[in-house]
């Protein structure tokens, strides 16, 4: 009886081809899982709420190994009472509406802030206001704070945050570089550069302690981001970022580390062009990237769900997967900050509600009852014209998944149940399934809240007009 393997997950999760002409081996769904460097499918992690946020607070942030989150009423701080509690940085101001940005100089936080509903925009630093400070987007580098507004680019002076006057303070017009430079919304570190993003183009510049020796690289032109928060390095010099059109990187593209953009993230793209058709910008702008600790996992978080980065390049992995963030009892939620702590990813919710990925723990992770969704493309063995009469499936598997099976590529939502998986099923017996077509779509799901994983599937069938 003929067969055919499933083996290799290393590209994940891959929208770009439609479900009957997609490479075996690519995912329609990957849901609350990822890619392994093995290049196995394994269940993700629970999300564990360990605290509560003032609601006069917002955002959150690590400093010195202490979590906290930003609150009216400073300057000072509120230390946590422990490693996994969340202190409070508090701000010389009486209402912190919204954090539109910060970072850390000298392991203090260099804060912009709007401060009332009307849209009012303060800077801090050390949770006192630097009235001279100017821009709404800051990155920390070499000795200074950069920020940007509009066309400009503003610089402290050296060593201090807090005096945008002093010696070594100043700004830059970026648009007299390039047109395309007047709407600019986020800074990031690109090798030895400085690389400035607009919502249509990123400029690199060559930073010097003295305004006079700072030079003007390059500009690309349809480089921009319409989510600040989203731009963020990678792995040995990447930028990624949210554009309009999906997510993309800035990478060297000789010696020279002169930059271009590559399409990373060109598997999502359907999904993200059509995000933004549908929620628009003010949505996206709204997606924050954060580095996992341990893993090296990239995240894009936005609002209601998570694209997950598997990128391992010895085993020439790069994988997309989707996180749905729910609480404890399955109910999903909104996610509006992010930071990590103590090696873990730690998010905070519309409800003031803080939670910890994998739990708030040292030791060990977490699980929950979240639903594994994997769903695989509509495959045909090597006769892809021929029709099929299906047997029964085999998989390398750990936990209990339910399989069901598609036939129809004209009709995506029809399937069939096939049965339970239990472990591996190769000393157990194939698990039988019935069904004719010339393509099948497997599909497989669990919300066993314990570790879960597929290395591969093999599905048995006989050719139609032989049997």
């Amino acid at each position: 009886m003929p067969y055919f393997t499933i083996t290799d997950f290393a590209a994940g999760l891959d929208l770009r081809r439609s479900t009957l002409t997609a490479p075996p081996g690519t995912l329609r769904v990957l849901r609350n899982c990822h890619i392994t460097p093995g290049g196995e499918i394994e269940k993700r992690f629970a999300f564990v709420k360990f605290a509560t946020a003032d609601t006069t607070s917002k955002g959150l942030v690590e400093v010195n190994g202490n979590l906290y989150v930003f609150a009216p009423g400073g300057p000072g701080v509120v230390e946590p009472a422990g490693p996994w509690s969340v202190g409070q940085l508090l701000l010389q101001t009486p209402i912190i509406n919204r954090i539109i940005d910060y970072d850390l100089f000298d392991n203090k936080v260099f804060s912009v802030v709007e401060t009332d509903v009307a849209g009012t925009v303060e800077r801090f630093y050390d949770g006192a206001t630097v009235p001279d400070a100017n821009g709404y987007y800051v990155r920390t580098y070499k000795t200074k704070v950069f920020s940007v507004a509009g066309s400009v680019l503003y610089f402290s002076a050296v060593g201090d945050p807090s005096d945008w006057t002093g010696t070594g303070s100043g700004a830059i017009d970026l648009s007299l570089e390039d047109s395309d430079m007047t709407d600019c919304v986020a800074l990031e570190v690109y090798y030895d550069k400085l690389a400035i993003f607009s919502k249509t183009a990123c400029q690199l510049w060559t930073i010097d302690p003295d305004p006079l020796k700072t030079q003007y690289n390059q500009t690309l032109r349809q480089a921009g981001t319409v989510a600040p928060p989203s731009v963020l390095s990678y792995a040995s010099g990447d930028v990624l970022y949210v554009a309009p059109d999906g997510i993309r990187s800035l990478r060297a593209r000789n010696a020279s580390l002169a930059a271009s953009v590559s399409d990373v993230g060109s598997p999502l793209d359907p999904a993200m062009q059509e995000l933004f058709r549908t929620l628009g910008e003010t949505f996206m702008s709204k997606a924050i990237s954060v580095l996992q600790p341990v893993t090296g996992r990239f995240w894009v978080i936005l609002p209601d769900r998570i694209y997950v980065l598997s990128a391992f390049p010895g085993p020439k992995i790069t994988a997309w997967s989707e996180y749905v963030p729910t609480d404890a009892d399955g109910n999903p939620f909104t996610i509006t900050a992010a930071c990590t702590h103590r090696q873990h990813i730690i998010v905070r919710d519309d409800a003031n509600n803080i939670y910890a990925y994998g739990g708030a723990s040292d030791i060990g992770v977490v699980y929950d009852t979240c639903e594994a969704e994997v769903v695989f493309p509509f495959l045909g063995g090597d006769k892809i014209a021929t029709q099929k009469t299906y047997h029964g499936i085999d998989a390398a598997a750990v936990g209990q998944w339910d399989v069901y099976a598609a036939y129809n590529p004209e009709d995506d939502d029809a399937e069939d149940f096939v049965g339970k998986i239990v472990g591996p099923t190769f000393m157990q017996g194939r698990q039988a399934m019935e069904g004719r077509s010339t393509h099948i779509s497997l599909r497989l799901r669990s919300t066993q809240a314990a570790p879960l994983s597929l290395s591969n599937l093999v599905v048995h069938y006989d050719f139609a007009e032989a049997s």
